[in-house]
């Protein structure tokens, strides 16, 4: 514990997101049941208002219900009040789904969600009336639709997949990665040159497949614990969240890779769902931040933060928020996939934020 304390402490100056390695020390201290010193570096996180929130992180577990660190949670719950900018779309009935992704077919308007615990795609009517549509497929994470094909992201103990379903045809095609360690996370597709690019998040790892290959590949930079992703309207930068660092922006056409550039008191962490909108990013922030979605307006070069709004923050219904799909000018997105529920499911409610 100490080597790593050393380490994180002599980062820390000179760190992409200073709020995010500050919290990460508060969390090795408890990872070592220093309390004293956990409580410290908690308060040196609150203190910075970006948002980082240590109420459900279960590291923190013995501490709850402690004064200093109750008053450490108020402090942070009154620095982040809620805020609202989205309707009800629809319910999905089925509450144990526990979809990680959804994605939206617009020559039907339908909506498709991926069942991490059941193994299956539900297909649902933009009412919520929705029916199984395919079964059998292990962990489904990400989903995506693009040129009238469904394209999955499918996990088990022995490979991760990426498997393309026709919508019209009903033909399959599967990408696999044999071996375990990996899992598929979430992808995005080039509507110009429909390359696909998907996140590998235990290996810290973006693959490819390029139109018309039969094999996925491997991108060469490390993406730590990569999880959403996105791409620019030109194809020319790929958009990848990570920890600590928040968002890693690669060229894809010369291979560079760093932090994006923002200001100084965004922390960029747990971004989970992650898209390209008009200039700017949308992402869904959950685990260690107060949940929340916002908006990064990006410089003219697209490479860097110039200023963010936050557009929904600590929505009563959110019990899990990951993912969503962007349909035009509207975000739906997910807000209770309830993934650390056991019982008590409620039905899953589907947000619409106009952006």
């Amino acid at each position: 514990m100490g080597a790593e304390i050393e380490r994180l402490e002599k980062l820390l100056p000179t760190a992409v997101d200073k709020n995010t390695i500050t919290y990460e020390i508060a969390r090795t201290w408890a990872a070592g049941k220093q309390w004293p010193q956990a409580i410290e570096w908690l308060r040196k996180t609150a203190a910075l208002k970006a948002g980082l929130d240590p109420s459900r992180d279960s590291i923190f577990a013995a501490l709850r219900g402690s004064s200093d660190f109750d008053a450490i949670v108020t402090g942070v719950r009154n620095a982040t009040p809620p805020i609202s900018h989205s309707q009800p779309a629809f319910r999905v009935a089925e509450g144990d789904l526990v979809p990680e992704s959804m994605a939206f077919d617009p020559a039907k308007k339908q909506f498709y969600f991926g069942s991490v615990r059941k193994g299956k795609i539900v297909r649902c009517t933009a009412a919520g009336a929705c029916a199984n549509f395919a079964s059998g497929l292990g962990e489904v994470l990400g989903l995506k639709i693009a040129d009238g094909a469904l394209w999955l992201l499918s996990n088990s103990r022995s490979e991760s997949a990426v498997i393309r379903y026709d919508l019209s045809s009903g033909a399959l095609r599967k990408y696999p990665a044999p071996g375990s360690g990996r899992e598929f996370n979430d992808l995005v597709i080039s509507p110009r040159t429909g390359d696909v690019y998907l996140t590998d998040t235990p290996a810290g790892e973006v693959w490819h497949l390029a139109p018309g290959a039969a094999d996925l590949e491997r991108l060469a930079p490390h993406f730590p614990h990569a999880n959403g992703i996105a791409l620019s309207p030109d194809a020319g930068l790929l958009y990848v969240s990570t920890y600590p660092d928040g968002i890693t922006v690669l060229d894809l056409k010369s291979g560079a890779a760093a932090p994006i550039g923002r200001p100084r008191d965004l922390c960029l962490a747990a971004i989970d769902g992650l898209y390209f909108h008009r200039g700017a990013l949308v992402a869904i922030q959950n685990a260690i931040m107060a949940p929340r979605v916002a908006r990064f307006t990006l410089s003219r070069d697209q490479q860097a933060i110039e200023r963010y709004q936050i557009l929904e923050r600590r929505n009563p219904l959110f019990d899990g928020v990951t993912t969503g799909v962007l349909v035009g000018d509207d975000l739906f997105y997910m807000a209770n996939i309830q993934d650390e529920k056991t019982s008590g499911f409620q039905p899953i409610a589907i947000l619409k934020l106009h952006l």
